[in-house]
């Protein structure tokens, strides 16, 4: 362990998450190490989670409110008012085990020249606890895209970075309505060495999110996941493809369908994400009409595929 203590900025950002938001901060401020700042970042909440933020009394507490901007703002925001040199980031609903910080800094002082620095994690629904990457090795991730694409790690919530390393590539790209977490650690990835620890040590609880706030939204950013496309990189393109047809799917659900059309000619050399094609594919060839029945039918996108595989329409996409 390194005799200088490492020293960590804790991003937290609130948007209408009163109900959870002092689990997690009661996860943050009792970790062992204590080395850390918390920055929440309320970014225009109407409910009261601000309130509920603000009630907690503790000098390594800073909370900073803004107009509502979105997640990759409101991170964007904490992290420009980040004093420390690590950042990480934990979401208004997730948590931390108590040694979460404490074992991050050991596995930055082992591979000290690494750029981002991850955990395996607890991924709890209401039927079941999943746990991601812990049955990885420990140490420098030879392969990040098949580790995301395969294991699903690493997770928002279990990340650290160098706050050098958001001056370098850049923050979290401002109007991408979904992945746009993925999209920095990728950015993150291709250009520094990524260390990975198996040891569980925060956990994601998910809740279905999807809504007809969504529904047919058109990411607004310059940024696209194209950009990371590199010839003859297996997972990587593989998991690109995953992501842009994840956006063409909600693009899909929108009026007219040009973007999400293009998505499934560039995606269509995926071999991993196939029948996720095939069910954009099917999407775009439906009118108007049938979208908007689809969307009354199946307020969820998961639901809605799961709806047309029972009804085999899939088959006539790959027609």
């Amino acid at each position: 362990m390194n005799s200088v203590p490492l020293l960590f900025s804790v991003i937290i950002p609130l948007y209408n998450k009163e109900r959870t938001i002092a689990a997690t901060l009661i996860s943050v401020l009792s970790q062992k190490l204590r080395n850390f700042e918390v920055i929440v970042v309320n970014d225009g909440s109407t409910d009261g989670s601000l309130q509920v933020a603000e009630s907690f009394s503790n000098p390594k507490l800073k909370v900073l409110s803004k107009p509502n901007g979105g997640v990759s703002d409101a991170r964007n925001y904490g992290i420009q008012h980040a004093q420390f040199p690590y950042v990480t980031f934990l979401d208004a609903d997730d948590c931390w085990d108590e040694n979460f910080l404490e074992e991050m800094a050991c596995l930055i002082s082992r591979f000290p020249d690494c750029g981002m620095y991850s955990s395996a994690y607890r991924r709890v629904t209401k039927l079941q606890t999943i746990l991601h990457g812990s049955s990885l090795p420990e140490g420098v991730v030879p392969d990040f895209f098949q580790m995301k694409f395969l294991h699903s790690v690493p997770c928002s919530s279990a990340v650290v970075v160098r706050k050098s390393v958001f001056d370098s590539v850049g923050g979290f790209p401002i109007g991408m309505f979904g992945g746009e977490d993925e999209f920095t650690w990728s950015k993150i990835a291709i250009k520094y060495k990524v260390a990975f620890t198996p040891q569980v040590l925060a956990q994601y609880n998910y809740v279905s999110s999807v809504n007809a706030m969504r529904k047919g939204k058109m990411d607004t950013c310059k940024e696209s996941w194209f950009d990371l496309y590199k010839e003859g990189d297996f997972y990587r393109n593989e998991f690109i493809a995953k992501k842009a047809i994840n956006a063409g799917i909600r693009y899909a659900f929108g009026q007219p369908q040009k973007k999400s059309v293009e998505i499934q000619q560039r995606t269509k050399y995926t071999e991993l994400s196939k029948e996720d094609w095939q069910y954009l594919a099917y999407l775009n060839r439906l009118p108007y009409a049938g979208i908007v029945l689809l969307r009354n039918l199946q307020p969820r996108y998961k639901g809605i595929k799961r709806w047309l595989k029972q009804k085999k329409l899939l088959l006539l996409a790959s027609r």
